[in-house]
């Protein structure tokens, strides 16, 4: 350990000091070492003594006279000073917070009621009490701009509180008229048919979740709505795509395979493309289902997960609990049609929902739920595998 003097010289609060300062303040100071844990000073009592940390580090413990609840107000780090407040509180200042170690550590204890006591330290006194009080203003004002971005990130979190407890009250809403108007839904379905009722029910979510979206606040980049790096988006969507393509592909053959009472091949599209089947309708249903994805999306990402993934409480399960509630909510939506189909909605959603979540942008989840739709519907064909086994 260097000598004290050396020490005490290089300080903040003592450079302004001459040697021979310096030297006073040497001789009435000693190194100590404390365990993590050893209370440096206690808040209440009267002591006017200065620790300067050297090594380790220390909090400042502040007690709630009403509750007896104590809290850390600030860790201290090697170099920082403590205790230099009572020198400015008079000979009956008591201190005014608790000091504590929170590691082991070394300081040096600098006895000021040694120097103060005698007459011919006046000068020194009046120096000490001018640094100490340029060091504090430098303290207060760091304290300050503390506070100011303490509150700015309460607003932030009172507001991000607001936002998710109006989320909340809509998405209770939509989701009790739909409970309400279930036995209706189905009525309509036969009547109807499941198609227009599933365009009309994404047509109301959809609105209801941009109206909640620019009711929020916040910026719509926030809720996906962006074309920042779109090149790139959609060229990251479509390489992660083609293993899902291609699962599925594989997935009908196997089924095909097992099952050769099913009249169809791989890919349904080559046959009527040979035999001259496709008609407009066909192409117009490609159009439209292309069309509507984005729209699924929307409500889904933009409405429901981003909502969730930045407003829920901040944990390490926060972004997979919102990409899972998301399609949850959005395949109880689908019940109308089909529990079983409700339910394979599901598994694609939770992939789509997790590429959201890394790319931050809802063109890259809509570019592949428009690949994948068009694959599995126009491509590959489902309608007589859903038929022969469903």
């Amino acid at each position: 350990m260097r000598p004290i003097h050396e020490l005490l010289s290089e300080h903040p609060l003592l450079a302004p000091l001459t040697p021979d300062e310096i030297a006073i303040l040497a001789e009435v100071s000693n190194i100590e070492e404390a365990k993590a844990g050893t209370v440096l000073i206690r808040e209440g009592e009267l002591d006017r003594s200065v620790y300067i940390l050297v090594e380790g580090s220390a909090e400042v413990i502040k007690r709630n006279p009403e509750t007896g609840d104590t809290y850390t107000i600030v860790v201290l780090e090697e170099g920082a000073s403590a205790g230099e407040m009572a020198l400015l509180s008079g000979a009956e200042g008591r201190r005014s917070a608790t000091i504590r170690t929170r590691e082991s550590s070394v300081l040096i204890r600098i006895d000021f009621d040694a120097v103060l006591q005698k007459e011919e330290h006046g000068a020194l006194h009046v120096k000490l009490l001018s640094n100490i009080a340029r060091d504090l203003s430098g303290k207060l004002n760091t304290t300050n701009q503390i506070t100011v971005a303490s509150m700015k990130k309460e607003l932030e979190t009172s507001k991000a509180q607001i936002a998710m407890g109006m989320f909340t009250v809509n998405i209770l809403f939509m989701l009790g008229i739909y409970t309400l108007s279930f036995r209706l839904l189905m009525s309509l379905v036969i009547e109807w048919g499941s198609n227009w009722i599933s365009v009309g029910i994404l047509a109301i979510m959809a609105t209801a979740m941009y109206v909640m979206i620019r009711r929020s606040g916040y910026p719509l980049h926030m809720f996906g709505l962006t074309l920042n790096n779109w090149r790139k988006v959609l060229t990251e969507s479509f390489v992660l795509t083609l293993p899902l393509l291609v699962g599925i592909t594989l997935a009908k053959w196997v089924v095909l395979l097992l099952n050769p009472q099913i009249d169809d091949s791989v890919f349904s599209i080559v046959p009527m493309l040979l035999e001259g089947k496709m008609d407009h309708t066909m192409l117009i249903y490609g159009i439209a289902y292309a069309l509507f994805c984005p729209i699924q999306e929307f409500i889904s990402r933009s409405g429901i997960q981003s909502a969730l993934m930045n407003f829920l409480p901040p944990s390490k399960t926060r972004v997979w609990a919102a990409i899972l509630l998301s399609n949850l909510l959005f395949a109880m939506a689908h019940t109308h049609l089909n529990v079983t189909f409700a339910l394979l909605t599901l598994f694609p959603g939770l992939y789509w929902g997790w590429m959201y979540a890394r790319q931050k942008s809802l063109l890259g989840a809509s570019f592949s739920h428009i690949l994948v739709g068009v694959w599995i519907f126009f491509v590959i064909g489902i309608d007589q595998i859903w038929n022969a086994l469903f």
